[in-house]
């Protein structure tokens, strides 16, 4: 395969596949927010010998939005694959649910992340959103 041919070969897929970024599909969804954070910020004591939070610090680091994308990621996976569905508000919050588990997060943990991120709340939000619209036309 030339190079001119491979290179025909990995342009943008014409549809956004779950998992992927809503502007550009050919990165990972929330790369970009990733790469913009704050690579010394976060709760330098959080899971440290399994010592839990004692306070809420806002300006999450680099793994808090790491893990905060992946919940998001494999959310969007589970809600693309109708199981659960993102039709309802419901299926919806089930979905983040399975996705904590299978990320190893702890629904509260990303709740606690949630709320203290814009850019992670926004990007929740067209998440949710993809889903919603996704599933009324199934």
């Amino acid at each position: 395969m030339s190079n001119q041919n491979h290179d025909h070969a990995t342009t943008q897929p014409s549809e956004r596949l779950p998992g992927r970024s809503f502007t550009d599909p050919n990165r990972p969804l929330g790369e970009d927010l990733i790469e913009r954070a704050d690579p010394h910020g976060g709760d330098p004591e959080e899971g440290v010998y399994g010592r839990a939070p004692e306070h809420f610090r806002i300006g999450h680091g680099v793994p808090e939005r790491a893990k905060g994308v992946a919940v998001l990621r494999k959310a969007e996976e589970l809600m693309a694959s109708g199981n659960p569905r993102g039709d309802t508000e419901d299926g919806r919050r089930r979905a983040i649910e399975l996705a904590c588990g299978r990320c190893g997060v702890r629904i509260e943990e990303y709740d606690r992340y949630l709320s203290g991120d814009e850019e992670l709340q926004s990007l929740h939000a067209a998440v949710m959103a993809a889903a919603a619209a996704g599933a009324q036309n199934i």
